[in-house]
């Protein structure tokens, strides 16, 4: 396998944030980059990873925030799914109902689809559509690693909210009834909090548990 990472808490919600990159190229991608931008370029640069592309796993601002600024550093390519742009473009509407500091984000590069690839390196994610949270919300599997980054479909113990924009709880339980067809062996990064294995997707506390 060519593919490492790390995960690290960013922005003002910890949301755990991701650099996932191929050892062979040193080319990497920036999964719902939250917050602190010279963190993360110190990151990378620790590791010595260039970063090519920013994918959201969902245009919700706590996952987003440190985007602009990052962009603008690396120039890197940006992802996001068509039925979040309403998100992405309402980004300064979102920051203000929430009372956190306002950005406003730049034209993304990359549209996401289900079954589509984000290329790191020589490596890929493939892209799983889970909506519900939000009308685009992805995640983004490395199946080499046995690894999925959810973003905020589901956690450890609960699932993500289906009252923000264009939250739908009918497409959640559809989206958690998939996510648990997964094999264990894959360790899923929530948006926030611990990590879980697919089987185990929102079965303690939150709502919708029993789907």
């Amino acid at each position: 396998m060519s593919l490492d990472y790390q995960i690290f808490p960013s922005g003002l919600l910890g949301t755990n944030s991701a650099l996932v990159w191929c050892t062979r190229t040193r080319e990497g991608v920036l999964i719902d980059p939250a917050g602190e931008p010279e963190e993360i370029l110190d990151i990378a640069l620790g590791y010595g990873v260039a970063i090519r592309g920013i994918a959201l796993t969902h245009a919700h601002f706590d996952h987003a925030a440190a985007v602009p600024e990052l962009k603008e550093i690396t120039s890197a390519d940006l992802y996001v799914h068509p039925l979040d742009l309403p998100l992405w473009e309402g980004m300064e509407g979102q920051c203000r109902h929430f009372g956190m500091p306002v950005f406003r984000l730049p034209d993304p590069d990359f549209m996401l689809e289900e079954g589509g690839v984000i290329e790191v390196g020589k490596e890929k994610l493939s892209v799983m559509h889970f909506p519900g949270h939000s009308p685009g919300s992805c995640g983004f599997l490395a199946c080499d690693a046995n690894l999925l980054f959810c973003g905020d479909v589901a956690f450890a113990h609960g699932v993500g909210r289906t009252d923000l924009w264009g939250g739908s709880e009918a497409s959640l339980r559809t989206s958690l009834a998939r996510l648990r067809t997964l094999p264990d062996t894959i360790e899923v990064i929530p948006g926030h909090g611990e990590f879980f294995r697919p089987s185990h997707a929102g079965r303690s506390g939150g709502t919708l548990q029993d789907v």
